[in-house]
């Protein structure tokens, strides 16, 4: 056998080549194998097929008794194939052939429904920019402050636990000489509510030169309120408003006939008394709110279409890509044309409009309140200036007249000023919104259209993220005539690490004519060791109209449970320092400790006190004032 590439002779079983290392063609190819022409390699496949079947020194001795003139008869029949010099070259495997191509056309099936999916998933343009306005302010985003104070923990224990808080303010220095002599005077306010049974407490005291100069202290428990001013009187003044309270203030010696004389229908302001207590102590236990504000709104999203029509009307086109700053990093944004024209915005104010007119519950808080103002009104003599004789539901009626008559002005007014609003919009590619810039125009004054009536509007605003989406961000708005150029600029900037907040604004409005004026305002507070720094300034024209400012620490804090802050420097300045005062104090919040007890003194009833009683207290009090006057060197003549 010979090799196929060298042509050097070979043994029947060898595999490779043992001069070029080159594979052997076996005698049993097929013709699958892409072999040489089977008509002309018949011979030595059978003698191949005899090699595989026997051994390899049986082949030698069949070989050997074959007569010559047999093997030169089938060198006749069947001509000697040509010697190979140059090997040919390999063909590709059939069954190799038919795998690839099963796999391309599988890639392809994918590649063309991976593209049918992204072409069917792909958000109308429409969409990604609501959908991006829509999350500015997304539902459960958890800000920093919430997430070091528990700001809406707070707001839910205030209403249900039982709590006592105060506050405390002292003056320390004043560069006016004359309020100067009062330093270390102030004051100080303190709340007690014991919610469970029924009971609060609270102080107003007037401290000078470091000490209690008076006390105003007020009780309610029981159905009685009480009222005392210690360094006045001894007397703690009484009023029982329970049941028959009518009675009593009719047969009051004193009260009573003071209130007929002016005119006070005296049992009907009982039984109105008796009414608002009622009223209040439900809304304490039910805790429903007159005028709740989230289930207006929450009515309003829910059953007025006045949001959806907008966003209808919205046209929107893709628009080229920009680049901004988003959480430190510059990004690539695609950008969309939005028109909003002036007819959807004025049917978006009626309609609106509209659903908080005809809102029934809103409607039923309303007649409460005019009810309320009716009633007092009438006890009191018709006195209330504004109510005439009119009945509450007259009242609502003219309310709501006049409110229907403010919105159409309104709208008549906007039809007259507004135009087509012009932006682009650039959103991220998680669906958040980037930036902002459009423009418009409006009339301001009631010129022809053809003439300078109208003021160019442009307006920009890029949000930069942060912890949250709207921590840093720069706005801005310009109104333009032919003379004149109004503009406002304003810059946020904030940051937050889980320990340390930081947060600055500042706003710039520049006037024609009236010079720039400016708003600043920054705070840091550092929740490692709880020390704060807050200030707010106004300046105009290059002057400080006013600054405030204020540093200290939050030494105790129980997310939305307690808070002990303390106010170091309570610092207020006007006119560039001109006037300057210093303040410092405390202020805390917590859970209510220890029981709420009536005030301590000799009980006076108000309603059932004569008129001797009444001189005797009157005498006490001014001999009290004229002591404190004494004590803060104020003469009395």
């Amino acid at each position: 056998m010979k090799c196929t590439k060298c042509g050097a002779e070979q043994e029947a079983d060898v595999k490779f080549c043992t001069q070029c290392g080159a594979p052997m063609e076996q005698d049993n190819q097929t013709p699958e194998d892409n072999g040489p022409d089977p008509a002309k390699e018949e011979p030595a496949a059978e003698a191949e097929a005899v090699k595989a079947e026997e051994p390899a020194a049986e082949a030698e001795a069949v070989k050997a008794e074959e007569p010559a003139a047999e093997a030169e008869t089938v060198k006749e029949e069947e001509p000697a194939p040509t010697a190979v010099t140059v090997p040919a070259e390999p063909q590709p495997n059939k069954k190799f052939i038919k795998v690839l191509s099963a796999v391309v056309a599988i890639a392809a099936v994918i590649a063309v429904a991976a593209l049918a999916y992204v072409k069917m998933a792909a958000k109308d343009p429409k969409q990604v920019v609501i959908e991006a306005f829509e999350n500015v302010f997304p539902e459960g985003q958890v800000y920093p402050s919430e997430e070091l104070f528990g700001l809406k923990d707070f707001a839910e224990t205030v209403k249900t636990a039982d709590s006592q808080g105060g506050l405390t303010l002292k003056m320390d220095s004043c560069s006016d000489e004359t309020v100067n002599a009062y330093a270390g005077s102030g004051l100080r306010f303190q709340a007690k509510d014991d919610k469970t049974n029924g009971r609060s407490f609270f102080n107003m005291g007037v401290i000078y030169s470091g000490m209690d100069l008076a006390n105003l202290n007020a009780y309610y428990g029981d159905d009685t309120l009480m009222l005392a001013i210690p360094e006045l009187s001894g007397k703690v003044f009484t009023v029982d408003l329970g049941d028959g309270l009518a009675d009593r203030i009719k047969n009051s010696p004193t009260v009573g006939p003071l209130l007929e004389q002016n005119g006070v229908d005296v049992e009907g302001m009982a039984a109105y008394f008796t009414e608002l207590m009622d009223e209040a102590e439900k809304v304490q236990t039910e805790g429903k709110q007159p005028f709740d504000m989230e289930a207006l709104i929450n009515r309003y999203k829910e059953g007025c279409k006045a949001q959806e029509n907008f966003k209808a009307a919205l046209t929107v086109e893709k628009a080229n890509k920009g680049t901004y700053t988003m959480d430190g990093a510059q990004v690539n944004c695609k950008g969309y044309n939005v028109t909003v024209s002036k007819d959807s915005m004025i049917e978006f104010i009626r309609q609106s409009s509209d659903f908080f007119l005809q809102d029934e519950t809103l409607k039923a808080d309303f007649m409460r309140q005019l009810e309320t103002t009716v009633k007092m009104s009438e006890l009191m003599g018709g006195t209330m200036s504004g109510t005439g004789t009119m009945s509450a539901e007259e009242m609502q009626q003219q309310s709501y007249e006049e409110a229907k008559n403010m919105v159409d002005q309104m709208i008549e007014y906007l039809d007259k000023a507004l135009t087509d609003v012009n932006m682009t919009v650039y959103v991220d590619k998680k669906g958040r919104l980037a930036a902002v810039e459009g423009s418009t125009n409006l009339r301001l004054d009631d010129t022809d259209v053809s003439e300078e009536g109208y003021r160019a509007v442009t307006f920009s605003c890029q949000l930069q993220g942060g912890a949250y989406l709207t921590q840093n961000a720069l706005a801005s708005i310009t109104l333009e005539d032919a003379t004149d150029t109004v503009s406002i600029d304003m810059v946020k900037q904030g940051t937050y690490d889980k320990s340390v907040l930081t947060s600055d604004l500042s706003l710039d409005l520049s006037v024609p004519g009236d010079g720039a004026y400016n708003f600043t305002y920054t705070s840091t507070y550092d929740s490692k060791d709880g020390s704060y720094h807050l200030s707010g300034e106004v300046g105009g024209n290059g002057s400080q109209l006013v600054k405030i400012s204020a540093t200290g620490a939050v030494d105790q804090l129980e997310k939305g449970k307690s808070v002990h802050v303390n106010i170091d420097s309570l610092e207020t300045s006007i006119m560039d320092a001109s006037v300057n005062m210093v303040l410092s104090g405390e202020y805390y919040y917590q859970p209510l400790e220890g029981e709420i007890s009536p005030l301590e003194g000799e009980a006076m009833d108000v309603l059932s006190a004569t008129e001797e009683e009444w001189t005797n207290v009157g005498m006490e009090m001014l001999f009290g004032v004229m002591g404190l006057c004494s004590q803060l060197g104020i003469s009395m003549y």
